[in-house]
């Protein structure tokens, strides 16, 4: 086991997990695949939400069992040796890479849209946007350096207030107005697309596997995180997807991205939209912030088994890797460049960030094929087996995770050789 300070709790553990899970994911995931798919989204929603269960129990087993802030890579090197953790550990430094940028463009543009409500700022959307996410990662860094049982307990009072939120507002557009689903002719392809981004609003798990040492009972309590997490996060999710296909809240982008915006104002007016403005920043602010976290603690895991500069093992008095922490700062602030002059689109990020993911999780449960017995073992393999499935429905946008794949293993079978 990795040394690091025990210090979180199941509360604080699922209040940092549901946070990450519904992220930027609950106010614009919803809206998307509803979009693509219509009313037949709900079943997308229930087709992801029975896939990614054996997923989720393989996480939960493996944390239970092997505890580490090398999360996924940890396991894999467990099972496969250490050029298979190397490339899994790079995979993820890419996955947080492109969703990063992702889920701070959202919050970015939740803060410009309560700004500017409020009379603060003025001036070109995509100007303030830009800004307003580069603050998002000034507030990223400061607060983090912290440390993370700080951060936890912060991120567990917003996840209760931002869940009772939605909850509230969706179950009363639903009482308080009459249901009436979009007529959607049911096509096998459009449910595939839908379900494919419905994927991103669980991807988190493998971020807080980076964790599973910080906890008090890492063996008791990291498993009830995860099935707890999962489970406010699926509550949260279908009111949510059922009310703005109800209510037809979303169309193109800009419309999907104020998608909940509008639910909000529709239950508690002028006042509820600036509230759900903040409310969208703070928890893209939470999810993000685990993503940094967890690169943070696997940079330090790979420091210390000299995979890379030992300078990425330093911490601070708070336990904090600053080093790692300053890298994924840097790095997705890069990226938010890229983003912002090369014409890339959000649906486009999340499909090549979901890629990685899955590969990430395939990684995972094949390593628990190996290292779980019993009824584990058994979950493991069916995880394997839908995140195959998964890979195979992203079609074209999965060969961005292959020629990366590849690139990796190349890479490390040459690094070999010349060793040799």
């Amino acid at each position: 086991m990795s040394t690091c300070n025990q210090s979180i709790s199941v509360t604080h553990g699922v209040g940092m997990l549901v946070s990450a899970l519904l992220g930027s994911g609950v106010f614009i995931i919803p809206a998307i695949a509803a979009s693509v798919a219509g009313e037949w989204s709900l079943l997308a929603w229930l087709i992801m939400g029975l896939l990614i269960l054996p997923i989720v129990f393989t996480f939960a087993a493996l944390g239970k069992k092997h505890p580490h802030a090398g999360g996924t890579a940890y396991f894999v090197q467990l099972a496969f040796g250490d050029k298979a953790a190397r490339i899994v550990s790079w995979l993820f430094i890419w996955v947080v890479a492109l969703g990063a940028p992702v889920i701070i463009i959202t919050g970015a543009n939740f803060l410009v849209n309560a700004l500017t409500a409020i009379g603060l700022v003025e001036g070109s959307a995509q100007q303030v946007l830009f800004v307003c996410a580069m603050l998002m990662l000034c507030l990223l860094l400061l607060f983090n350096l912290f440390g993370l049982k700080t951060a936890a307990i912060v991120q567990t009072l917003l996840s209760v207030c931002i869940v009772s939120c939605l909850v509230f507002v969706s179950i009363n557009s639903q009482v308080t107005q009459v249901l009436h689903l979009p007529d959607t002719p049911f096509q096998l392809s459009n449910v595939a697309l839908s379900a494919t981004y419905i994927l991103w609003c669980f991807l988190g798990i493998e971020a807080i596997a980076h964790l599973a040492s910080d906890f008090k009972n890492p063996q008791r309590d990291f498993p009830l995180t995860i099935i707890i997490g999962i489970t406010i996060t699926l509550v949260v999710y279908s009111l949510i997807s059922l009310s703005l296909l109800q209510m037809h809240f979303y169309g193109d982008e800009q419309r999907n991205l104020n998608s909940v915006i509008e639910l909000v104002q529709l239950s508690l007016g002028k006042n509820g939209y600036m509230l759900v403005s903040f409310a969208g920043f703070l928890t893209c602010y939470i999810s993000v912030s685990l993503y940094l976290v967890g690169l943070s603690r696997l940079l330090s895991s790979m420091a210390k088994q000299q995979q890379i500069n030992t300078i990425f093992e330093k911490t601070n008095r708070y336990g904090v890797p600053y080093w790692g922490l300053s890298a994924g700062i840097i790095i997705t602030a890069f990226m938010l460049l890229a983003y912002r002059f090369s014409g890339l689109d959000l649906e486009g990020l999340i499909a090549y960030a979901n890629g990685l993911f899955i590969l990430i999780y395939l990684a995972a449960s094949m390593a628990g094929i190996k290292l779980l017995i019993g009824k584990d073992k058994k979950l493991a393999i069916i995880a394997s087996i839908t995140c195959l499935l998964l890979f195979v429905s992203l079609a074209t946008h999965a060969f961005f995770a292959i020629a990366l794949l590849l690139l990796l293993t190349f890479y490390y079978r040459l690094k070999r050789k010349k060793r040799s």
